[in-house]
């Protein structure tokens, strides 16, 4: 791996690492009010992270604001972290 590969697989960590965090947050939040009969928290977050990277990837590839490298800590990184649908 050269040092350009190992960067982006340092951002895609961080953003994981960051999505990860989230995740664990807002289920939390939501299930402690929603009571242990449906998984809602799952279910808020998927729905919100989903959300998210529909609005992500549609304004950073008509936009020269985000780059490629920005996209993918925020795509692949954050929101793969965050959303994490197998676990539903």
């Amino acid at each position: 791996m050269n040092l350009t590969s190992l960067r982006l697989v340092a951002m895609v960590g961080l953003g994981g690492a960051i999505g990860s965090a989230l995740r664990y947050l807002l289920t939390i939040a939501v299930q402690s009010r929603t009571g242990a009969g449906f998984p809602a928290g799952t279910l808020a977050v998927n729905v919100t992270g989903a959300f998210l990277l529909g609005l992500i990837m549609r304004y950073s590839v008509h936009s020269v604001a985000i780059t490629p490298e920005m996209r993918l800590l925020l795509t692949t990184g954050l929101c793969g972290g965050y959303t994490t649908f197998s676990t539903f």
